[in-house]
Protein backbone atom coordinates (compact mmCIF):
# COMPACT_ATOMS: atom_id res chain seq x y z
CA UNK A 1 0.00 0.00 0.00
CA UNK A 2 1.05 3.56 -1.54
CA UNK A 3 1.27 5.27 2.28
CA UNK A 4 1.09 8.86 0.36
CA UNK A 5 -1.58 7.31 -1.95
CA UNK A 6 -4.77 10.03 -1.88
CA UNK A 7 -6.96 7.47 -0.49
CA UNK A 8 -4.58 6.55 2.33
CA UNK A 9 -4.21 10.64 3.38
CA UNK A 10 -7.80 11.17 2.77
CA UNK A 11 -8.06 8.07 4.65
CA UNK A 12 -5.63 9.13 7.50
CA UNK A 13 -6.97 12.53 7.94
CA UNK A 14 -10.39 11.22 8.36
CA UNK A 15 -9.65 9.27 11.17
CA UNK A 16 -7.63 12.17 12.91
CA UNK A 17 -10.62 14.00 12.42
CA UNK A 18 -13.41 10.92 14.06
CA UNK A 19 -10.16 11.16 17.06
CA UNK A 20 -10.05 14.70 17.92
CA UNK A 21 -14.07 14.87 18.24
CA UNK A 22 -14.36 11.85 20.32
CA UNK A 23 -11.45 13.46 22.22
CA UNK A 24 -12.81 16.80 22.64
CA UNK A 25 -15.90 14.93 24.43
CA UNK A 26 -13.33 13.23 26.56
CA UNK A 27 -11.93 16.72 27.42
CA UNK A 28 -15.33 18.24 27.76
CA UNK A 29 -16.18 15.79 30.39
CA UNK A 30 -13.09 16.42 33.04
CA UNK A 31 -13.49 20.13 32.27
CA UNK A 32 -17.45 19.47 33.21
CA UNK A 33 -17.03 17.23 36.38
CA UNK A 34 -14.43 20.08 37.67
CA UNK A 35 -16.89 22.62 37.70
CA UNK A 36 -19.42 20.25 39.00
CA UNK A 37 -17.36 19.48 41.53
CA UNK A 38 -16.63 23.21 42.39
CA UNK A 39 -13.25 24.05 40.24
CA UNK A 40 -14.18 26.61 37.65
CA UNK A 41 -10.65 27.02 36.37
CA UNK A 42 -10.78 24.80 33.32
CA UNK A 43 -14.55 26.75 32.69
CA UNK A 44 -12.57 30.31 33.56
CA UNK A 45 -9.95 29.13 30.66
CA UNK A 46 -12.36 28.15 28.21
CA UNK A 47 -11.77 24.45 28.29
CA UNK A 48 -15.19 23.16 29.06
CA UNK A 49 -16.01 23.55 25.55
CA UNK A 50 -17.01 21.64 22.23
CA UNK A 51 -14.66 23.52 20.04
CA UNK A 52 -12.09 21.05 19.23
CA UNK A 53 -9.52 23.71 18.85
CA UNK A 54 -8.90 24.55 22.62
CA UNK A 55 -7.71 21.06 23.39
CA UNK A 56 -6.11 20.21 20.86
CA UNK A 57 -2.00 19.54 21.58
CA UNK A 58 -0.17 19.78 18.20
CA UNK A 59 2.23 16.38 18.98
CA UNK A 60 -0.26 14.41 20.85
CA UNK A 61 -3.81 15.33 19.11
CA UNK A 62 -2.35 16.19 15.19
CA UNK A 63 1.24 14.71 14.61
CA UNK A 64 1.23 11.26 16.56
CA UNK A 65 -2.06 10.16 15.00
CA UNK A 66 -1.95 11.17 11.65
CA UNK A 67 1.29 8.97 11.37
CA UNK A 68 0.19 5.98 13.00
CA UNK A 69 -3.29 6.03 10.72
CA UNK A 70 -1.09 6.66 7.70
CA UNK A 71 0.89 3.58 8.78
CA UNK A 72 -2.57 1.95 9.10
CA UNK A 73 -1.57 0.80 12.71
CA UNK A 74 -3.09 1.74 15.86
CA UNK A 75 -2.19 4.81 17.23
CA UNK A 76 -1.83 7.20 20.84
CA UNK A 77 -2.71 10.57 21.16
CA UNK A 78 -3.46 12.96 23.70
CA UNK A 79 -5.24 16.29 24.04
CA UNK A 80 -3.94 19.33 26.22
CA UNK A 81 -4.34 18.69 30.10
CA UNK A 82 -7.64 19.99 31.22
CA UNK A 83 -6.43 22.59 34.58
CA UNK A 84 -7.41 21.49 37.73
CA UNK A 85 -6.73 23.24 41.19
CA UNK A 86 -7.27 21.17 43.79
CA UNK A 87 -7.90 23.80 46.32
CA UNK A 88 -10.76 24.23 45.12
CA UNK A 89 -12.25 21.41 45.81
CA UNK A 90 -13.82 20.21 49.24
CA UNK A 91 -11.99 16.45 49.01
CA UNK A 92 -9.79 16.82 46.61
CA UNK A 93 -8.42 13.18 46.29
CA UNK A 94 -11.77 11.58 45.91
CA UNK A 95 -12.71 14.43 43.24
CA UNK A 96 -9.50 14.33 41.35
CA UNK A 97 -10.38 10.31 40.93
CA UNK A 98 -14.05 11.02 39.78
CA UNK A 99 -12.47 14.11 37.39
CA UNK A 100 -10.34 11.87 35.83
CA UNK A 101 -13.18 9.12 35.14
CA UNK A 102 -15.11 11.87 34.10
CA UNK A 103 -13.08 11.66 30.04
CA UNK A 104 -13.41 7.87 29.53
CA UNK A 105 -17.08 7.64 31.17
CA UNK A 106 -17.72 10.06 28.38
CA UNK A 107 -16.21 8.13 25.93
CA UNK A 108 -18.70 5.37 27.18
CA UNK A 109 -21.58 7.25 26.65
CA UNK A 110 -20.55 8.37 23.34
CA UNK A 111 -20.07 4.70 22.00
CA UNK A 112 -23.89 3.76 23.59
CA UNK A 113 -24.98 7.34 21.62
CA UNK A 114 -23.18 5.66 18.28
CA UNK A 115 -25.03 2.62 18.30
CA UNK A 116 -28.00 4.09 19.62
CA UNK A 117 -27.73 6.08 15.79
CA UNK A 118 -27.12 2.80 14.28
CA UNK A 119 -30.35 0.75 15.96
CA UNK A 120 -32.40 4.46 15.35
CA UNK A 121 -31.22 3.87 11.53
CA UNK A 122 -31.72 0.44 11.34
CA UNK A 123 -35.62 0.39 12.45
CA UNK A 124 -36.53 3.80 10.81
CA UNK A 125 -35.02 3.23 7.33
CA UNK A 126 -33.89 -0.49 7.18
CA UNK A 127 -30.05 0.48 7.61
CA UNK A 128 -28.01 -2.30 7.11
CA UNK A 129 -24.01 -2.43 5.96
CA UNK A 130 -24.97 -4.57 2.51
CA UNK A 131 -27.74 -2.85 1.90
CA UNK A 132 -25.61 -0.40 -0.35
CA UNK A 133 -22.44 1.19 -0.93
CA UNK A 134 -22.89 4.42 0.81
CA UNK A 135 -25.13 2.71 4.13
CA UNK A 136 -21.52 0.70 3.90
CA UNK A 137 -19.69 3.69 4.84
CA UNK A 138 -21.99 5.17 6.98
CA UNK A 139 -21.85 2.17 9.10
CA UNK A 140 -18.32 1.65 9.01
CA UNK A 141 -17.71 5.41 10.20
CA UNK A 142 -20.30 4.77 12.89
CA UNK A 143 -18.31 1.60 14.21
CA UNK A 144 -14.76 3.13 13.93
CA UNK A 145 -16.10 6.11 15.88
CA UNK A 146 -17.22 3.93 18.29
CA UNK A 147 -14.03 1.50 18.39
CA UNK A 148 -11.63 4.54 18.64
CA UNK A 149 -14.59 6.31 21.73
CA UNK A 150 -13.68 3.04 23.25
CA UNK A 151 -10.15 2.47 22.75
CA UNK A 152 -9.68 6.29 24.05
CA UNK A 153 -11.35 5.02 27.53
CA UNK A 154 -8.98 1.59 27.80
CA UNK A 155 -5.33 3.63 26.99
CA UNK A 156 -6.47 6.73 29.10
CA UNK A 157 -7.28 4.56 32.27
CA UNK A 158 -4.06 2.64 32.26
CA UNK A 159 -2.28 3.86 35.97
CA UNK A 160 0.07 5.78 34.48
CA UNK A 161 0.67 9.64 35.05
CA UNK A 162 -0.83 11.51 33.54
CA UNK A 163 -3.36 9.25 32.27
CA UNK A 164 -6.53 8.86 33.70
CA UNK A 165 -6.20 5.89 34.86
CA UNK A 166 -3.20 7.00 37.42
CA UNK A 167 -6.16 9.42 39.44
CA UNK A 168 -8.36 6.84 39.31
CA UNK A 169 -6.28 4.55 41.20
CA UNK A 170 -4.59 6.69 43.53
CA UNK A 171 -7.95 8.00 44.69
CA UNK A 172 -9.20 4.48 45.68
CA UNK A 173 -6.11 4.19 47.73
CA UNK A 174 -5.74 4.10 51.23
CA UNK A 175 -4.27 7.69 52.07
CA UNK A 176 -0.40 6.08 53.06
CA UNK A 177 -0.63 3.51 49.86
CA UNK A 178 -1.34 6.72 48.02
CA UNK A 179 1.14 8.62 49.05
CA UNK A 180 3.20 5.85 47.93
CA UNK A 181 2.04 5.64 44.64
CA UNK A 182 1.82 9.17 43.76
CA UNK A 183 6.23 8.69 44.08
CA UNK A 184 5.40 6.78 40.72
CA UNK A 185 4.38 9.74 38.41
CA UNK A 186 7.51 11.02 37.35
CA UNK A 187 8.25 7.35 36.05
CA UNK A 188 4.99 7.57 34.16
CA UNK A 189 5.36 8.97 30.66
CA UNK A 190 8.70 7.66 30.41
CA UNK A 191 7.32 4.03 30.88
CA UNK A 192 4.59 5.19 28.68
CA UNK A 193 6.85 6.50 25.91
CA UNK A 194 8.65 2.89 26.00
CA UNK A 195 5.62 1.11 25.58
CA UNK A 196 4.15 2.64 22.74
CA UNK A 197 8.01 3.31 20.88
CA UNK A 198 10.22 0.45 22.20
CA UNK A 199 8.36 -2.27 20.13
CA UNK A 200 8.78 -0.76 16.75
CA UNK A 201 12.44 -0.15 17.43
CA UNK A 202 12.73 -4.02 18.17
CA UNK A 203 10.40 -4.99 16.14
CA UNK A 204 8.53 -6.72 18.86
CA UNK A 205 4.73 -7.31 19.14
CA UNK A 206 3.48 -4.03 21.14
CA UNK A 207 2.43 -5.18 24.75
CA UNK A 208 -0.51 -2.35 24.39
CA UNK A 209 -1.95 -4.39 21.58
CA UNK A 210 -4.15 -5.94 24.55
CA UNK A 211 -5.81 -2.69 24.85
CA UNK A 212 -7.44 -3.10 21.47
CA UNK A 213 -8.39 -6.48 21.94
CA UNK A 214 -9.93 -5.41 25.12
CA UNK A 215 -11.72 -1.99 23.32
CA UNK A 216 -13.17 -4.47 20.66
CA UNK A 217 -14.50 -6.78 23.32
CA UNK A 218 -16.10 -3.87 25.32
CA UNK A 219 -17.30 -2.68 22.04
CA UNK A 220 -19.44 -5.75 21.05
CA UNK A 221 -20.76 -5.86 24.71
CA UNK A 222 -22.00 -1.94 24.02
CA UNK A 223 -23.40 -3.17 20.33
CA UNK A 224 -25.24 -6.36 22.20
CA UNK A 225 -26.79 -4.28 25.03
CA UNK A 226 -27.82 -1.88 21.92
CA UNK A 227 -29.34 -4.87 20.07
CA UNK A 228 -26.89 -4.89 17.23
CA UNK A 229 -25.51 -8.51 17.86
Amino acid sequence: MDLFSPDNIARAILIVCQFIILLTFHEWGHAKSANMLGDPTAKDLGRMSFNPAVHIDPIGTLILPLVGSLYGGGFFGWAKPVPVDPYNLKNPRRDLMLIAAAGPFMNIILTFGIFGIIKVLELSIDFKPYNSETQLVIYKFLERSAIISIFLAVFNMLPLFPLDGFSVVNGLLPERASREFEKLAPYGMPILMALIFLPYLINIPSPLRILSFISLYIVEIIAGIIGLR
